[in-house]
């Protein structure tokens, strides 16, 4: 199970990671984000157009927004414990066989 969690984290790591997805090679953090953000709206969409409502498309944004943010988040949150040694995500890697 802690395998498959860490596999989860590691593709979680690769898709919203800035610094590992294809979009690292923008300099500007911000700019990251705002791609980031425009990504989001633009799966909303098309998400709401396969759904085959308008209506859906201001759910599914609202919820990829904060979806986005709270990864965002999420990540400076493990980004701060990996910088300061004290993060449960490396005692579970070092514990992981």
């Amino acid at each position: 199970m802690k395998a498959f969690a860490l596999r989860i984290y590691d593709y979680y790591k690769y898709i919203f990671d800035s610094k590992r997805n294809p979009i690292r090679h923008i300099p500007d953090p911000i700019s990251r984000f705002y791609i980031m953000t425009i990504l989001a709206g633009l799966w909303s969409f098309a998400i709401s157009i396969y759904i085959g409502s308008i209506i859906y498309f201001g759910i599914s944004l609202a919820a990829h927004t904060i979806l986005l943010l709270m990864f965002f988040f999420t990540m400076a949150v493990f980004y701060d414990a990996e910088k300061n040694k004290s993060s449960w995500l490396l005692k579970l890697r070092r514990n992981k066989k």
